[in-house]
């Protein structure tokens, strides 16, 4: 692993949702994220639509973190150390390499070929699961070359690309954001409540918040955030169209900076009793995407592969589960290079996907502010292609969704609550089909059930909302009472709750997988619902 020195450069805030932790503990950092001491948060509080600031806790007493991104990175770096990875840092790379197959046998001829010149098909083969000979070279802080060779190349260089910056798409000239950043102190703390006076008290009212929430404010013609890092020390950022930016004369980007936190109502308020600890900067904010997120040789990672608006806060989260995933495919594509392609192209599909989702949701949050703000701001960045549904791809959420609304499936429900008994019966239009996804620390092709989800089209899946359908299927006849089925499904599978059960057996029913024997009995209930 290489890594660059981050002396002399200011650090980022960033604010981790409590949904970080299952990924925490996937890639097994949690504890010591915890021990950490890193500020926590219950919730956030938002100012988005014009009207009073609302309170959004997490739920089930879930906390979230604050971290100062330097200290953050520090503890990742260690954890990988502890964990066997070898991390050389302050090694800044220039440039990445990608040479042919890895060297062939000594007296071998050229892949794909036969000694006579003629088509080998099975060595042919073979040449396509082999791996890339990669070069990186960089230098130290002492200007000397340093040179690694592998024969995967994982690029988590951010917005620097190194390898992402051949692929890298840019958004629309009107979507172009730039951060301002400042470092605000006050020893005294900081209050929420002051900032927001007046406000409910009450569950949503700005009165349920707690110093160490996230803060996000819409403005006219742009959106601020502020993010604490200790009792005393918040971030505070603003979004602005760089078009309408002077950053380049002396002292233009403080004024600029203090201008557009002057526009916001409740921030400006929670900042009138600090002081800034140092001038603001700036750092381009705009969004990529990338025409390609993996190849033989390389995988694109995190802000590597694609940047989301930070509204979402979910960038951290996202960078850490494109991490974890291009380590399963890595391993799988070094111990079965037959599933490589396999790998790479789950990778790659999973990067889109997730791409086109945040996007989509960002916009759909700025075409909220448009409607009441008429400024180019919000109307170049509520971007039609990305709030329509069809540029995605249906996906397990977008298909749970879809049953939950469908007509047949909540009838399906409905018929299981009121039968007596259940005698369900395959009816021959199951299908399946194999489709990468992970097993362990592999990717593997597994059967799927291909489903009509209605609005989101046919769907492949193996699991809906941690059920697993084929398994469920191939059991369905097993028991003629709902909970005897449930307790032989938990026999033989992870537990999952009860209603989420119920719910896949009513998928299966509801699109004419299987079908129920018993008839319904008028007025009755299965006593188990």
């Amino acid at each position: 692993m290489l890594t660059k020195s981050v002396a002399g450069t200011p650090s980022l805030a960033e604010s981790l949702p409590p949904s970080c932790r299952k990924v925490f503990e996937a890639v097994g950092v949690r504890e010591a994220i915890e021990r950490a001491g890193f500020l926590t948060a219950g919730g956030n509080m938002v100012c988005w639509d014009g009207g009073p600031p609302r309170v959004a806790m997490f739920g089930g007493g879930r906390v979230g973190h604050q971290v100062f991104r330097r200290d953050f990175d520090r503890l990742l770096l260690a954890e990988a150390s502890r964990a066997g990875a070898r991390v050389r840092t302050a090694v800044t790379v220039r440039d990445v390499a990608f040479g042919e197959v890895a060297s062939a046998p000594a007296g071998a001829g050229p892949p794909g070929r036969t000694g006579d010149g003629s088509r080998d098909e099975a060595a042919d083969a073979s040449a396509q699961h082999q791996a890339a000979q990669v070069t990186v070279t960089g230098r130290d802080e002492q200007g000397r070359t340093v040179t690694a060779t592998a024969r995967t190349v994982l690029d988590c260089s951010g917005r620097a690309g190194i390898v992402a910056r051949r692929y890298r798409t840019r958004v629309q000239a009107g979507e172009a954001t730039l951060a301002l950043i400042g470092v605000w102190r006050n020893d005294g703390g900081w209050s929420l409540r002051e900032a927001a006076p007046g406000r409910d008290a009450g569950p949503g009212g700005a009165g349920g918040a707690d110093d160490a929430q996230t803060v996000v404010e819409a403005y006219a013609d742009g959106w601020a955030w502020s993010v604490p890092v200790s009792g005393a020390r918040r971030y505070v950022t603003v979004m602005v169209d760089p078009r309408t930016t002077e950053a380049d004369r002396a002292g233009s980007l403080a004024a600029r900076y203090l201008a557009e936190l002057g526009k916001t109502k409740y921030l400006v308020r929670l900042t009138a009793g600090g002081t800034l600890e140092g001038p603001p900067w700036a750092l381009d904010a705009s969004q990529y995407g990338a025409r390609r997120f993996a190849g033989r040789g390389f995988l694109l990672v995190g802000d590597a592969a694609t940047f989301i608006d930070p509204l979402s806060s979910f960038g951290v989260k996202k960078a850490m589960a494109s991490g974890w995933l291009a380590a399963v495919v890595t391993n799988t594509c070094l111990r079965h290079p037959d599933r490589a392609g396999l790998a790479r192209d789950f990778h790659a599909d999973r990067e889109r996907q997730v791409w086109e989702s945040y996007r989509r949701q960002a916009a759909a949050f700025f075409a909220e502010v448009s409607r009441r703000e008429l400024h180019p701001f919000w109307s170049d960045r509520s971007d039609p292609f990305a709030l329509d549904a069809r540029a995605g791809r249906a996906g397990g959420t977008d298909a749970v969704e879809a049953f939950r609304r469908s007509p047949a499936v909540r009838e399906a429900f409905e018929a299981l609550r009121r039968a007596p008994s259940i005698r369900l019966r395959p009816t021959g239009a199951a299908r399946t089909t194999a489709v990468p996804r992970v097993e362990g620390r592999e990717i593997v092709a597994g059967a799927c059930l291909s489903l009509d989800a209605g609005e989101a089209g046919v769907v492949a899946l193996r699991y809906l909302r941690g059920v697993d359908l084929p398994g469920l299927l191939a059991m369905a006849g097993e028991r003629t009472q709902v909970p005897d089925l449930y307790a032989l499904y938990r026999e033989s599978h992870p537990p999952v709750g009860l209603a989420d059960f119920l719910g896949a057996l009513a998928v299966l029913l509801g699109t004419g997988l299987v079908r129920n024997e018993v008839e319904e009995r008028p007025e009755a209930s299965n006593p188990v619902y």
